[in-house]
């Protein structure tokens, strides 16, 4: 693809870039160098989130946060080398859910896969196409 006219200028240029986000498109030339790279490329960095740090703060939650205002109240898990994305790693979100004694959190369906590992508690469940699955302390 060679032209032998003169690069447009750099207003035209941000005129069409703003034309393209209107149609929920973008120019791969503006960020082809940081997404098609040789090597992998990540901002994460190892990070641990310790149960004795996230327990207290989650019973917090439960102080301050309804579960009729959040939905679903929970802690995400975000990774400080990267804290533009929702998420422990660039392929992985993680969170700890609080669910006091009484509440339930309306079903939903997604497509990611959802691991759940109880720590403590009991008498909760989950529905997996319309089976109750209750869940205790230790459950994967």
């Amino acid at each position: 693809m060679h032209s032998a006219t003169a690069a447009p200028a750099s207003e035209e240029r941000e005129e069409f870039r703003k034309e393209l986000e209107q149609w929920n498109m973008g120019p791969l030339w503006l960020v082809y160098r940081s997404v098609l790279t040789r090597e992998p490329h990540q901002n994460e960095i190892p990070y641990l989130w310790r149960w004795s740090v996230v327990r207290p703060r989650l019973l917090r939650s439960g102080e301050l946060i309804t579960a009729a205002e959040a939905e679903r109240r929970v802690l995400m898990f975000l990774n400080p080398g990267n804290a533009a994305r929702i998420g422990a790693t660039a392929t992985l979100y993680a969170a700890a859910q609080l669910i006091l004694p009484g509440e339930a959190a309306r079903a939903h369906r997604h497509s990611p896969a959802a691991i759940r590992f109880i720590i403590e508690g009991s008498g909760a469940y989950t529905c997996v196409e319309g089976e109750k699955i209750y869940m205790a302390p230790g459950d994967l």
